[in-house]
């Protein structure tokens, strides 16, 4: 009997729970298809709707056929864009201009005429029993500081910027310059590429990121500024090489809200991470470190949880930190034993305890001690050496530190 039957309906049970997990991972699209990267929606493509925000354009018009007519230009149709210094100027053209085409007679809505005179030839939706019912045009106004008159005179033709109007049929918002089109003409003619140039800023100099319509995100051109799913772990790099650029935008008090964990940040530390933090702690104590300090955040937290030899006997959780005391501190000493865990972070260790700690287990009992030896097996071959390195330990039992040094050699 052959088993490729079974195989191959192993194989697609594997592939389903993969494609699963991965939509899991990237959202609640499961096993639907993901772009390849490179390949950008034309939303991503247009420039940013916070710049420019959601237009109704309710025209039937074509640019790429209007172009092709000899004598029509850009600046014949929107005859104020050369003057223009306001960004929310109304630069689309009046039904004076059109008219000066097309034999347009409010009174006569279905005239027919060459070229075409017809109300609903250009306006959606037009009902002829209606005339005084017709969708307005609505375009927001951008969130942007703009000149048409300065760019005409440093000599910026319209096809420099909006470089798609002459193959496409009616003009919006996609067809608009994006910050790519704008910044590399700014550096091939040598004008300023400050952002609060053309950026709408706050009364302290800021800039202002968030609108109505989402918030401002930087290109991915912009040398990695862009605040994707990935920034908040290279935006350290990226702001120590452009401190000036990441300043453009962000307050000082920002960065300090989440550094010092006024404002946490659940992409750092999600869901319940108290719970199980101290794993993390002890598999990379070094990333804990970059951010908090032993001997102050977590000391404090565990004292007041009830963690910690310093916390209030009333408050004591007993093993909340340390495993159980079989595994802890018993006579068998595995990877979980307290003396392994000493030997791997002493600087854990100490964010808690001190020297008197350990002395009230390890020393004699006439000490006031356990009784518990300190010194493993074959400790006497090593005894000097680690006597002359450091005696502070040894004195925390033994008083002679002198005889005891002609009893190590």
């Amino acid at each position: 009997m052959s088993h490729r039957p079974a195989r191959a309906q192993a194989l697609l049970l594997v592939g389903l729970v993969l494609g699963a997990a991965c939509g899991l991972r990237n959202g609640p699209s499961t096993l639907r298809a993901r772009p390849r990267v490179w390949e950008r929606s034309r939303e991503e493509q247009g420039p940013s709707r916070a710049i420019f925000g959601t237009q109704r354009i309710p025209l039937r018009f074509d640019h790429r056929r209007h172009l092709a007519i000899g004598g029509v230009t850009c600046e014949r149709c929107h005859n104020d864009a050369r003057s223009s210094d306001q960004s929310g100027d109304r630069l689309i053209p009046s039904e004076a201009v059109c008219a000066s085409c097309h034999s347009i007679d409010r009174s006569q809505p279905e005239r027919v005429a060459t070229p075409s005179a017809r109300c609903a030839s250009c306006h959606e939706g037009f009902d002829p029993r209606r005339p005084g019912v017709v969708a307005r045009v609505e375009i927001p106004q951008p969130n942007l500081k703009f000149s048409h008159r300065m760019h005409d005179r440093a000599g910026v033709r319209c096809d420099d910027c909006h470089r798609s109007v002459r193959s496409v049929g009616l003009a919006t918002r996609f067809d608009l310059p994006t910050m790519d089109v704008c910044t590399s003409c700014h550096q091939s003619r040598g004008a300023s590429t400050r952002c609060a140039s053309c950026h709408l800023t706050e009364p302290d100099g800021v800039l202002r990121t968030r609108f109505d319509e989402g918030w401002l995100n930087p290109p991915s051109s912009m040398g990695g500024l862009r605040h994707d799913a990935d920034f908040w772990l290279s935006h350290r790099a990226i702001a120590a090489a452009n401190p000036e650029r990441c300043a453009d935008c962000h307050r000082e008090r920002e960065c300090v809200e989440c550094h010092d964990g006024r404002v946490r940040d659940r992409r750092t530390h999600p869901n319940d991470y108290l719970s199980f933090h101290g794993v993390e702690a002890r598999m990379a104590s070094e990333r804990c470190t970059s951010c908090h300090r032993e001997q102050s955040f977590c000391a404090v937290c565990h004292a007041r949880a009830g963690v910690a030899m310093s916390s209030a006997p009333a408050s004591r959780g007993g093993g909340r930190f340390h495993g159980p005391f079989e595994r802890w501190a018993g006579p068998i000493v595995t990877n979980e034993h307290h003396a392994m865990e000493a030997r791997r972070a002493l600087s854990a260790c100490v964010s808690c305890h001190v020297e008197r700690d350990c002395v009230s287990c390890h020393s004699a009992r006439s000490l006031g001690g356990a009784g518990a030896n300190p010194h493993p097996p074959g400790f006497a071959a090593q005894c000097g050496a680690l006597l002359r390195a450091s005696s502070r330990s040894c004195a925390q039992c033994h008083s002679d530190v002198s005889a005891l040094a002609a009893r190590c050699p």
